[in-house]
C-alpha cells in the first residue's frame, strides 16, 4: 500500500473560491481498493454529479471544496461499496425454513415461492432482501426472479445499484417439486416476455442505475430450444447472462438424459457460453468443463453461504486457476457480503486443506471483479476520481472492527454488515448511521414478516407469531 495524494476533476473556478461539491466525505481513513491499493490516513472524497471528483488529505479537500452537505467521517474507515452477483430478493420468504432441507426452493415441495406469489407478495419480500443488502454494504446488486418488475421497482425506490432480470424458464414448477421434468412452450413464452418486458421498461432507469439483462434459469429447468432462444435475444441486447449451473447432481444428469450433454456443453451449444456468462453455484463441474468455461472468458458467481448450507463446496479456486474470473454473492440466505468473504476464503481452505487465498483476494472478489463483469469496472468497485460516488463508512468503534491495522484482514475475517455505518449509492446517502433513508426500515420488516406468515400459512405451516409450533 502507499499513501496517496490529491487528485480531483472538475469545473474550473476563479483563484481562491472554493468548487461547489453536493458531498464532503471529512476524514477517516479512505481504503481505496485501487490498483495500486491506494490508502489515506484522515483523508476526504468529493462527491459532485453523483461521482468522486476529488479524493486527497482532508484539509487540503475541506479547504478546496463548498459542498451542499459533509459527512463526518472522523474515526472512521471508508472503502467502496460492494458487488453481491447473484441473488432473488423475493425468496428471502425461505430463510430458516429450507436450509434443513439440502435442495433448492424451486426443487422443494411445499415451499411458498415463485408461482406461489403474487407480485404484491414479491415486492413486499423482494424490499425486505433489497434493504438487508444495502444495510449490509452492497451497493451494486444482481437480482432476478419471477415478477421483475417488483424487484426494480424495490432497487428503485430504496436507492440500489442494480442489474434486475426476469426467471426465464419452460419446466413447470409443480412438476419439478416432483422431480419431474415438463417442458411447456407457452412457460417459456411467459417468462420470455415478462423478462422482455422488464427491459422495455426499466433498462436504463435513473442515469443507468437500474440495468436489466437477460436470466435463463438453468440448464435443466430451459429446454435447448429455450436456452437457445434466450441467447439470440441476450445477444441483441447486450449486457450480461445470468444463471444458475452445475448446482445439482439432478441438473447434471437431467442435461445429460435430455440433450447428452454437461450443463455447460449445453449452454456452449446454445450460444450461452460467452464472455457475458457469470455463472452461479458451478459445484458439480469436472475439470474439462472448467476448461470450457475459461476458454469462453465465463465468469462464476461464487456462493459459499448457500453452498456449504447444504454441505457442498464449489471448486472456486479450481476455477480461479484456470482462468474463470471470481465474483461472490449471498444468493438470498443472507445480506451479508462480509460473511460470505470469510466463508468464501474458509471453504477453499477446508477444500485444498491448506491455507490458500488471502483478504485482499476475497475483497476482490466482492469489489472490483464483480464490477468488471457486469460491465461496470470504470464505474464501481474502487474508489478513484471519475468513478461512481458507491462508498461504505465502516464503525471502527465497533469491537469487531479493532484493531484496524492494514484493514484488509480486518473487513474480510472480522468484519460483519452490522458494522456499515452509512452507505452512499450514486452519492446520495441511502443508509445514514444504521438507518435507512429512502424508506421506512421497520414498515418494510413489518410488512415483509405479515406476507411471509399468510405465505407459509397458506403452504401448511403455521408461524410461531401465530401460535404455531
Amino acid at each position: 500500500m502507499r499513501d496517496s495524494t490529491t487528485r480531483s476533476t472538475g469545473d474550473a473556478t476563479r483563484a481562491g473560491e472554493p468548487e461547489a461539491c453536493d458531498l464532503l466525505l471529512l476524514g477517516g481513513t479512505i481504503l481505496t481498493l485501487d490498483e495500486a491499493d491506494t490508502t489515506l490516513a484522515d483523508g476526504a472524497i468529493a462527491v459532485r454529479d453523483r461521482r468522486i471528483v476529488a479524493i486527497g488529505p482532508r484539509a487540503a479537500l475541506a479547504a478546496r471544496f463548498r459542498p451542499a452537505r459533509t459527512l463526518a467521517c472522523d474515526g472512521r474507515l471508508l472503502m467502496p461499496g460492494l458487488v453481491n452477483s447473484h441473488n432473488h430478493t423475493p425468496l428471502m420468504i425461505t430463510r430458516g425454513m429450507i436450509e434443513d432441507l439440502g435442495f433448492a426452493p424451486m426443487f422443494t415441495a411445499g415451499i411458498p415461492q415463485g408461482h406461489r406469489l403474487t407480485e404484491g407478495e414479491a415486492e413486499a419480500l423482494a424490499r425486505l432482501g433489497v434493504y438487508e443488502m444495502l444495510r449490509h454494504g452492497c451497493t451494486t446488486i444482481v437480482d432476478f426472479y419471477r415478477y421483475p418488475q417488483a424487484l426494480a421497482r424495490a432497487h428503485a425506490e430504496l436507492g440500489t445499484r442494480a442489474i434486475v432480470a426476469g426467471r426465464v424458464h419452460d419446466a413447470d414448477p409443480e412438476a419439478l417439486t416432483q422431480r419431474r421434468y415438463v417442458y411447456d412452450p407457452a412457460l417459456a413464452r411467459e417468462t420470455i416476455r415478462e423478462n422482455a418486458d422488464l427491459i422495455a421498461a426499466w433498462d436504463g432507469h435513473d442515469g443507468g442505475r437500474i440495468r436489466c439483462d437477460w436470466a435463463p434459469h438453468a440448464p435443466d429447468t430451459c429446454s435447448d430450444a429455450c436456452l437457445a432462444e434466450v441467447a439470440g435475444l441476450a445477444a441483441a441486447h447486450g449486457g450480461n447472462v445470468h444463471t444458475h449451473l452445475c448446482q445439482s447432481p439432478v441438473e447434471v444428469e437431467q442435461v445429460r438424459a435430455r440433450s447428452g450433454l454437461t450443463p455447460p456443453q449445453a449452454l456452449e451449444e446454445a450460444g450461452l457460453l460467452t464472455p457475458a456468462l457469470l455463472a452461479a453455484h458451478c459445484i458439480h463441474i469436472k475439470a474439462r468443463d472448467i476448461a470450457r468455461l475459461a476458454r469462453a472468458g465465463a465468469a462464476m458467481a461464487y456462493t459459499p453461504l448457500g453452498n456449504a448450507k447444504t454441505g457442498r463446496i464449489a471448486p472456486a479456486l479450481d476455477l480461479a486457476e484456470a482462468g474463470v474470473e471470481i465474483t461472490l454473492c449471498t444468493d438470498t440466505f443472507s445480506g451479508d457480503l462480509f460473511e460470505a468473504m470469510r466463508w468464501g476464503v474458509a471453504m477453499q481452505r477446508i477444500r485444498r486443506g491448506a491455507p490458500v487465498l488471502d483478504a485482499r483476494t476475497a475483497l476482490a472478489w466482492a469489489t472490483g471483479n464483480g464490477a468488471r463483469r457486469l460491465g461496470l469496472g470504470a464505474e464501481v468497485g474502487a474508489l478513484t476520481v471519475g468513478r461512481r460516488a458507491d462508498i461504505l463508512v465502516m464503525n471502527t468503534d465497533a469491537p469487531s472492527m479493532a484493531p484496524l491495522i492494514d484493514g484488509y484482514g480486518l473487513l474480510v475475517y472480522g468484519a460483519t454488515g452490522m458494522d456499515v455505518g452509512t452507505v452512499v449509492v450514486d452519492g446520495r446517502i441511502v443508509i445514514e448511521d444504521g438507518v435507512l433513508t429512502t424508506a421506512d426500515g421497520p414498515a418494510i420488516v413489518r410488512e415483509a414478516q405479515a406476507v411471509a406468515e399468510g405465505l407459509w400459512t397458506r403452504s401448511g405451516r403455521r408461524p410461531i407469531t401465530s401460535g404455531g409450533a
